[in-house]
């Protein structure tokens, strides 16, 4: 415990628990409390979500029994052959895996994310030249004010590395239940339930077939990760130095609105390719270069930004849903924002 030393005027006694903020009196968040509160808020954000992610699924896949030439149905009107179709709950296909999913994979998405950043902090300092052994040189204008810009940089190079690192260690981890809840929203999908799924793939592909797709879907992870810490606490900042200060639940929204639009511009690509590799079955085997390929060949450059709409439609506000729930469990604790 740190003690403020008295001054003259007998002002009262600051007392800082180690970890807790001199700045807010917050503590910062434990590894447990970071994997928790993170799976939480992904998890209900996947909850409200869904019926998008469905919607998204089939924009994606929608060319694969298309007749060339055909005209492709829009975000409205795919959710609206899909209820017309196969009822309103259709719309709900694959929520215990998303589920069970997201609080998984977001909880160590995001839960990891301070950890690892703190041993890449850690290593970077180990790698560092000792001050001893850099050169002096006489103070100037233009050294002070690179100091800070080059600390900055840092800063978001270490956001970004970190974000990568635990995206892709999440995404590993859980890939099966990202190509289970895929398989149940695929509009071919004759599977009852998520126990037939995983049947179906372990006796056509034995145990390893249920991590297929799971580079693609690592690198998704990690790029959905790093651009979205690293975005949001930039636009967060921003906000907050523009506003005077205020860190306000507007100010929450306004930053994950635009990480939203950030992360699914980055990550849509890789997304159109893990979600074509995951509901390929047995026969029709391809690996990330001929899938890849394959849409090049189909749909030109634009298939990679196939189903964008819906994406950002479903991860915009999914964004929005994360940030605001974990804002508030941290807030509620008593911890330090994000």
């Amino acid at each position: 415990m740190i003690v403020a030393p008295a001054s003259g005027n007998a002002r009262p006694r600051e007392t800082i628990n180690p970890g807790q903020s001199r700045a807010t009196g917050a503590q910062k968040a434990t590894v447990l409390q970071d994997l928790i509160i993170s799976g939480i808020s992904v998890g209900g954000a996947t909850c409200a979500t869904n019926p998008l992610d469905v919607i998204k699924t089939r924009l994606q896949l929608n060319d694969r029994k298309a007749t060339p030439g055909a005209p492709r149905p829009g975000l409205i009107k795919t959710g609206v052959n899909i209820v017309r179709h196969e009822g309103a709950f259709a719309l709900w296909n694959g929520l215990p895996p998303a589920v069970a999913r997201g609080f998984l994979y977001g909880g160590m998405r995001l839960g990891l994310y301070e950890p690892c950043k703190g041993l890449l902090l850690a290593a970077g300092q180990l790698a560092a030249p000792t001050p001893s052994a850099l050169p002096t040189t006489s103070s100037s204008p233009s050294s002070a004010t690179s100091a800070p810009q080059s600390a900055a940089a840092a800063g978001v190079g270490l956001k970004v590395a970190a974000g990568l690192a635990s995206g892709a260690l999440a995404a590993g981890l859980t890939s099966p239940t990202e190509l289970i809840k895929t398989r149940l929203q695929a509009k071919d999908n004759t599977s009852r339930g998520t126990l037939e799924v995983i049947r179906t793939v372990v006796k056509s592909d034995g145990v390893q077939g249920l991590w297929r797709g799971a580079v693609p879907s690592m690198v998704r992870a990690a790029l959905l990760t790093a651009s979205q810490v690293a975005t949001y606490d930039s636009v967060k900042r921003e906000i907050i130095r523009a506003g005077g200060g205020s860190d306000s639940v507007w100010t929450h929204v306004a930053a994950s609105g635009v990480t939203g639009l950030v992360t699914t511009t980055v990550t849509n690509p890789v997304d159109v390719v893990k979600t074509h590799m995951f509901v390929s079955g047995a026969g029709a085997r391809k690996g990330i270069l001929q899938t890849t390929m394959a849409i090049l060949y189909n749909d030109g450059i634009l298939g990679f930004m196939k189903g964008w709409t819906a994406s950002y439609a479903r991860l915009g506000p999914q964004t929005v849903f994360i940030f605001l729930i974990s804002e508030g469990l941290r807030k509620a604790l008593g911890l330090e924002g994000l």
